[in-house]
């Protein structure tokens, strides 16, 4: 298994993620939002996830286990490989 398919198992630290990076929640939550992607703002004191919609209009609060992290882990390798 190379290192990269290891570190897609484990969510990262939301501390190590960066204001305007995108989210996608998880298909089997908050099914009633169509919107899937979000724009991370940053995590408030109580350890939730202020998202943002991408026309800026409105914000919201999510848990971090309710972002879809293999998706993250996903654009972060596409991300690497369009950078070679």
């Amino acid at each position: 298994m190379s290192v990269f398919k290891q570190k897609k198992l484990r969510k990262p630290s939301v501390k190590s993620l960066r204001a305007g990076e995108y989210l996608r929640l998880r298909e089997d939550v908050h099914r009633y939002m169509p919107t899937r992607e979000w724009m991370f703002r940053r995590v408030e004191k109580d350890n939730t996830l202020l998202v943002l919609h991408e026309s800026g209009r409105f914000s919201w609060n999510v848990k971090a286990d309710d972002i879809d992290w293999e998706a993250y882990w996903r654009s972060k390798e596409k991300y690497v490989r369009g950078k070679q």
